[in-house]
């Protein structure tokens, strides 16, 4: 069966329909908490027994350290990412968040509540939407299945009903309400997913690889329905885990590089781009020159790296890594056309987040091997 709702008779949310579209407005004692940031995090420690079960209980290590001083503070209203590999501690940080595990060490702070003082104010304020989603009942209906834990938030009968009818209007799923569940596709199941996670309507929705077990196609549709609708106009604070770097980069206003525990960097990806890439690339299109003489541009100053290849014809493309700043790129083009060289282009190239991303974690693994060597010695 396809992942893709359309293929299911159920067509996929409207984004036009945005506007037309609102849940119930939170009650004065659910108004957003926590000032500027919503979601705080400081010096947060985590760690694992080594050992499982019983033997946990005999085992004398401290056990694998899974988050490691994390510091984060996530905005009102933005979409925030935490990016990494796998096994970075995504998913841990996600659920001491959300209440479901209890850190070790350091503090979590939730719409201005303790995670751990405070964990039950802490959940009538989020919402929690998995990528791998098995905690529905399969052999009821989604509209079922959300009035099921509409009355575990004890949400009146009326009002429930009222808002389990917009959430499916919401996600597009309104023609298959009545279905069981055990028939919908890959990709209905994520959008009755993050039904649930606003049945709340809650202030902020924490999504774990949300388009994890997606198709190419479902996973865009999430992400278009992620970016314009889920947010509501700025109300509603997200933080979306994934290690799908072209995921971040669409949806994310700020992200976090998380890697062993720790936190790599947190910004922007322009400031990302600022911080670590340390040269400029600029892809240059060039005809009439022996290729030889291209590659005898890796000797100039501030040349970090040159690559050269054929395009067609007798037209190469140089790519060009140089120092930022500096003003190589214009005396490289003086000089191909002083050498009869014809230039037909002349580009500037950003790195991608997927580049930045592995020039992060294998800097951070380098520190860490580095920082290893010197304990050891």
């Amino acid at each position: 069966m396809s992942n893709d709702s359309r293929t299911n008779g159920v067509a996929p949310p409207d984004p036009a329909a945005a506007t037309s579209i609102a849940l119930p407005a939170t009650s004065p004692s659910c108004r957003p908490h926590g000032g500027e940031y919503p979601i705080e995090t400081h010096a947060l420690t985590m760690r694992f027994p080594r050992a499982a079960g019983w033997r946990s209980i005999l085992s004398n290590g401290e056990g694998e350290l899974v988050l490691d001083g994390v510091d984060l503070a996530v905005r009102r209203g933005e979409i925030f990412g935490l990016l990494g590999p796998n096994g970075a501690g995504k998913t841990t940080l996600m659920k001491v968040l959300s209440g479901l595990l209890l850190p070790g060490g350091g503090r979590a702070l939730v719409a201005g509540f303790d995670v751990v003082e405070e964990s039950l104010e802490v959940r009538k304020r989020i919402g929690l939407v998995h990528g791998d989603e098995r905690t529905f009942f399969w052999r009821l209906s989604v509209a079922e299945n959300l009035r099921f834990y509409a009355t575990l938030y004890r949400i009146p009968r009326r009002e429930a009903d009222d808002r389990i009818k917009r959430l499916l209007d919401l996600v597009g799923l309104t023609d298959a309400s009545d279905t069981r569940m055990d028939r919908f596709s890959t990709g209905m199941k994520q959008r009755a997913a993050i039904a649930r996670g606003l049945l709340n309507d809650p202030e902020i929705l924490l999504m774990d690889e949300p388009t994890r077990t997606l198709d190419p196609v479902a996973s865009r549709d999430i992400r278009n329905f992620i970016r314009e609708r889920v947010t509501d106009s700025g109300r509603r604070t997200v933080l979306l885990a994934t290690n799908l770097m072209a995921e971040g980069e669409q949806l994310c206003d700020r992200l976090a590089m998380l890697n062993h525990g720790r936190i790599c960097f947190a910004g922007t990806i322009d400031e990302m781009r600022r911080t670590i890439q340390v040269e400029q690339v600029h892809n240059i299109s060039v005809s009439g020159i022996e290729p030889e003489k291209l590659q005898r541009l890796a000797t100039l100053p501030a040349v970090l790296s040159l690559s050269v290849r054929p395009v067609a014809g007798e037209r190469y493309e140089v790519s060009l890594g140089a120092t930022r700043d500096s003003s190589v790129v214009p005396q490289i083009i003086s000089r191909l056309v002083a050498e009869g060289g014809h230039v037909w282009s002349s580009k500037p190239r950003e790195l991608s987040l997927e580049e930045l991303f592995h020039l992060t974690i294998d800097g951070n693994a380098a520190e860490r091997t580095n920082g290893s060597e010197g304990a050891a010695s």
